[in-house]
């Protein structure tokens, strides 16, 4: 129980951790006079916070949260009133974007979760920047116009590029995987023709290949800026969501460092300062969610007329000892499930994972005390992954069996990989 206590503590300070570089990055590259910025990549960091984490939790993230926003808010000298209300309405606003996919993406496909993602982002993000901006021209005379348009860029901009490249990260499955040593040979060289290949485009002086007199070289330039998509588009097809995320994550470091010293097709003289960065982010989110809407289609769509039962689901069979409630499975449902072996090891850990609404019918299964009589019969329920997705499981009515260490509740698990949300 304690090992378990310091395992969530250091998630939470972990997740923390990252926000307050998320915070301190996004404000070195762009510390607004107005309150108002055109980077903001913490929201990306919270909202996969809220996502992956249990509703229990969400109170100590908003509060670690609002901590390192307000140390990175003393040493920036920003007015702490001001910055405490605005950071406020930003976490409510991740918090929202969450709770909305969690709550209207349940036993969907993975198509319809990428969309409510987008959707939601979109929305709660424009209330988020109404409502600050608002608040800004109200008491400090703020440009409603012009501000209201910036936050809400940068705030979308954060949560789709940075969600998705976090997501994929801690292994969040949109459709299969492939796994072939040859297809991580080329997603390695393309990942590293990747990462040359933009360093060499995003580090060039935009000025001195689009002269006047060669107006041409001004689209090409922007065309060379597809390179990089297409190579990083490879990385993930071929290496999977984790290889591909790193690859995203490379891509925009090297595009975003490029745009904010100046150089690069995203610098342009008659833009505001700021605006360059806006495009890189524009272009960042371009590709993630490429990519994201790459992985489900090449994954989830079946040639016509073929039998997808047999890939939507996988059966694993359990043993339950009833005295010490210690569950044995044949197979490493763990592994597709991506949570940890011992926690899928006992009863006790794996009712915590189903859905409250679930939790009952579940209970009796697992719980009968060896009375045969007062057990139900198949039951479905939902079980929480470590990407906080509701995967659809169906469990047979046990068989309770003697063994030398005491009665066992034999049964079987058949989940819906179809039906995960």
């Amino acid at each position: 129980m304690l090992e378990s206590k310091l395992r969530v503590a250091a998630s939470l300070l972990g997740w923390a951790v990252l926000y307050y570089i998320a915070t301190y990055v996004s404000l070195t590259l762009d510390d607004p006079l107005d309150h108002v910025g055109f980077v903001w990549f913490p929201a990306g960091i919270g909202v996969a916070a809220f996502l992956v984490n249990e509703y229990r939790r969400w109170p100590w993230l908003l509060a670690m949260f609002l901590i390192g926003h307000l140390i990175v808010d003393f040493q920036f000298s920003h007015d702490i009133p001001i910055a405490l209300a605005l950071s406020v309405i930003n976490m409510a606003a991740d918090m929202a974007t969450a709770w909305l996919v969690r709550r209207y993406a349940q036993l969907k496909d993975d198509l319809q979760i990428v969309l409510r993602w987008i959707v939601a982002t979109l929305v709660v993000s424009a209330l988020a920047a109404v409502l600050g901006v608002g608040g800004l021209a109200m008491f400090d005379n703020a440009p409603f116009g012009n501000l209201v348009w910036v936050w809400w860029g940068a705030h979308v901009s954060g949560v789709l590029y940075l969600t998705a490249v976090i997501m994929g990260l801690r292994g969040f499955q949109l459709g299969g995987s492939t796994s072939s040593a040859r297809a991580m040979v080329i997603s390695v060289i393309a990942f590293v023709l990747m990462v040359i290949g933009a360093w060499l485009i995003f580090d060039s002086e935009r000025l001195e290949m689009a002269h006047s007199q060669a107006p041409w070289r001004a689209t090409w330039v922007f065309a060379q800026t597809a390179i990089p998509i297409a190579l990083a588009v490879i990385v993930a097809i071929s290496g999977g969501n984790r290889l591909g995320s790193l690859a995203l994550l490379c891509l925009g470091a090297i595009v975003i460092y490029h745009s904010s010293e100046g150089t690069g097709p995203f610098f342009l003289k008659s833009l505001r300062p700021g605006e360059s960065l806006m495009l890189a982010q524009c272009y960042l989110v371009g590709t993630a969610l490429l990519i994201v809407f790459l992985r489900v289609f090449t994954h989830s769509v079946r040639p016509y007329g073929r039998t997808q039962a047999a890939d939507q689901e996988a059966a694993f069979m359990y043993r339950q000892h009833i005295a010490s409630g210690r569950v044995d499975w044949d197979g490493p449902i763990h592994e597709m499930l991506g949570i940890d072996r011992e926690a899928m090891s006992n009863a006790a850990h794996i009712l915590g994972l189903v859905h409250p609404d679930d939790r009952s019918s579940l209970a009796a299964l697992l719980a009968s005390g060896g009375d045969m009589t007062h057990l139900p019969g198949a039951t479905a329920f939902r079980l929480q992954s470590a990407a906080s997705r509701w995967m659809g499981v169906r469990a047979t009515q046990p068989t309770l069996i003697s063994d030398s260490g005491g009665p066992l509740l034999v049964g079987t698990w058949i989940i819906q990989r179809g039906g995960m949300s």
